[in-house]
This record gives C-alpha cells, sequence and structure tokens, in this order.
C-alpha cells in the first residue's frame, strides 16, 4: 500500500550518508522498456515479482476505484503478455513461487478484501478475510506465501499476518509485541518467514523484527527511538538476502528521524541514511549483498538509488518526454545481474504504465 501522506513527509530534503554517485548517460541507457504490447493501455503497474529468471507477474489497475480493471501482465520466460483477472480489484501486492504458483491481493468496494492465486493455468478468485486492507503478499519457491493486511498500518493502526494454506488465506496467531504494527514481510521457505513493523508504549515508538525458523518466532528488537505514535517511523520493506545480512526500509514521517536503510549483520544493526533523505517507496535485492530503492521522483524519468554495501550510486531510466513519471516496485530477476522496474507516465489525463529493465 502506498501511504501517499507519509512519503510526502518524508521527502523534506536532508543530507544522506555514504558515497552518491550520479548517473552517465551511458548508464543511464543501460535502462530500457520491455513492456511492449502488454503496457499499452491507460492506467498503471504498482507491484512486480519475480520467482525465477523466467516467471515473474507486473499488476496494476484501469478505470475508477469505484469500478476497477485489474491489468495483469506475465513474463513468460520470452516476453510479456496480458492475462485476464476474474474480478476487478485494486492490487497492492503480487507474489510468485514459480510459474504455475503465484498470487495477487488488493481490494474493490463490492468485495473489500480480494485474493487471486494462479495455478499454473488461470487466475481464480479465493477467500480473503476482511482483517483489514490487504497491503503486502511475499511467497518462497516452495510455495509458502504470507500476506499483511491492516487498517491504516503506516499510522499504527491494527495489522493481520495471513497464511496461505493451499486454498485460500486464513488469519495466524504471531506473538507480536503488544500495540504493534506489522509491516513488512518476506517469505525464504516454509521454515524462514520475516516481519517487521514498529509497536508503542504510548509515548515511544520502537521497531522490531520476527523471524520464523520452522519451529518458532524469533524477535529481533530495533535499536533507537522511531518517533512518536503520530509520527512514527515506518518498516516500510524487508529484504533477506541471508540471515546475517537484513535491509529494512525506513520511511520517516518527521523531519527529526532521516528516512534510512538499517542493515542486520546477524548481531547488530548499522543506519545508513538515503541520499538527500529521500524515501524508498519501494526496495529490492540487486542479487549481490546490496538494495536498490525508488524514491519519490518529479521529472520525466523514473530514477533508482542503488547501495552495493558501502556506497550508493543514483540511476535514471528512460526519458518519457512531456510526463511526469514516478516508480511504483521493483525486484530482481533471479537468476540474472537484471533489476525489473514498473511504474506509471502522467501526462495529458492520461497513465502510461512502463516496465523497464536493467542489466
Amino acid at each position: 500500500m502506498r501511504r501517499k501522506a507519509m512519503v510526502a513527509a518524508a521527502t523534506v530534503a536532508a543530507c544522506g550518508a555514504g558515497a552518491i554517485a550520479v548517473a552517465t548517460p551511458a548508464e543511464a541507457a543501460a535502462w530500457r522498456n520491455v513492456g511492449g504490447k502488454a503496457v499499452a493501455y491507460n492506467g498503471t503497474l504498482d507491484r512486480v515479482d519475480f520467482a525465477d529468471k523466467g516467471a515473474g507477474w507486473a499488476v496494476g489497475s484501469q478505470g475508477s476505484i469505484l469500478s476497477p480493471k485489474t491489468m495483469i501482465v506475465r513474463w513468460n520466460g520470452t516476453a510479456w503478455a496480458r492475462q485476464a483477472s476474474p474480478v476487478g480489484l485494486v492490487p497492492t501486492g503480487v507474489a510468485a513461487a514459480g510459474a504455475k504458483r503465484a498470487w495477487i491481493v488488493g481490494f474493490n468496494l463490492a468485495d473489500r478484501t480480494v485474493g487471486l492465486y494462479w495455478n499454473g493455468t488461470k487466475w481464480s478468485k479465493v477467500s480473503y478475510p476482511t482483517v483489514g486492507m490487504p497491503f503486502m503478499v511475499s511467497a518462497g519457491r516452495d510455495g509458502t506465501a504470507y500476506s499483511l493486511a491492516g487498517i491504516d498500518s503506516s499510522a499504527g493502526g491494527l495489522s493481520s499476518v495471513l497464511r496461505w494454506n493451499g486454498k485460500a488465506w486464513v488469519k495466524i496467531n504471531v506473538p507480536l509485541p503488544p500495540s504493534s504494527s506489522v509491516t513488512a514481510v518476506q517469505v525464504r521457505g516454509k521454515n524462514d518467514v520475516w516481519l517487521a513493523g514498529t509497536t508503542t508504549d504510548g509515548i515511544g515508538v520502537t521497531a522490531f523484527m520476527l523471524r520464523w525458523d520452522g519451529k518458532s518466532w524469533k524477535r529481533i528488537d530495533v535499536p533507537g527511538s522511531m518517533g512518536t505514535p503520530a509520527y512514527r517511523a515506518v518498516m516500510h520493506r524487508i529484504v533477506v538476502a541471508s540471515p546475517t545480512n537484513v535491509y529494512l526500509d525506513r520511511v520517516s514521517q518527521t523531519a527529526q528521524l532521516p528516512n534510512a536503510l538499517m542493515r542486520w549483520n546477524g548481531k547488530t544493526w548499522k543506519t545508513i541514511n538515503t541520499p538527500l533523505n529521500a524515501a524508498g517507496l519501494a526496495m529490492s535485492s540487486d542479487g549481490k549483498s546490496g538494495v536498490v530503492i525508488i524514491p519519490v521522483t518529479t521529472g520525466n524519468r523514473s530514477q533508482y538509488m542503488h547501495y552495493n554495501g558501502s556506497a550508493w550510486r543514483t540511476l535514471n531510466g528512460p526519458v518519457r518526454n512531456g510526463a511526469k513519471v514516478q516508480g511504483g516496485d521493483l525486484d530482481h530477476r533471479p537468476g540474472t545481474p537484471g533489476i525489473v522496474g514498473v511504474g506509471a507516465a502522467a501526462a495529458q489525463n492520461k497513465s502510461s504504465p512502463f516496465i523497464e529493465y536493467f542489466g
């Protein structure tokens, strides 16, 4: 779920930590359009996820929130192709386990919460409890899948953790800290699931991670204040390269706390401020030991900020003349050095979705 008010507040300029390199024209040219006719419509692409180099999905919508048309675009290993949806919804998350298993979560006015499942042949509507708005889904290659739902989770509202049982989404009990809000999940397998969020004592806010190791949930506290209940930082995304290399995307709602990456090495935490205090709307592994984030942009090119584990580099996507461009999501394409980014370019009452590839 995009938290527009939070993001707007988080883009106040401040100094970022670490070295920053601006892309040269040659570097920028490395990003290229790859969507083709599959993205030739007036609408959005908001989420993308790859299970392996030959299986990935990007999702968005067309039309109004009152009567949305779901837009599903699949990478089959050769090209991007449009797929039909059994119901209209605004997607808020997509996750793939492979070419024969994938999930979409979202909402519409008729059903409120909506889940879709891909069985290798078609998309079908599946049960998703009304426990708040679905805003995230993650899956491992073994078919383990978790989803998060909540009521204004960016402000510390109630949140729920759900698991796919093979036929439907079911709410599960997780030993969350009191007065907590879970806002990020990554599934690596049935015995390796990570959650992140914040908790409050009514005065201050702190952050935490939980890891499921197949037997129990282990809590990992995150040091430092995350603001106050009314102006808390949000653990917006989590990327787990390994149990000793975990990144949290911390998005702040107050100028007193900068936007940053928080990196866990299995024993201690390190905070890495983002360049120009950019808020990370999305975050993905770079396929190695670093991550790539998408910040808020105002120009005619998408932007990607790459942290390789020691320094930042900023790259831009292709120029889209006469348009205001904003990236929505990105994901590393497993088995390759490539990164796939999706978003939309707005111009003259039209929104043109795009898929960009780097690598």
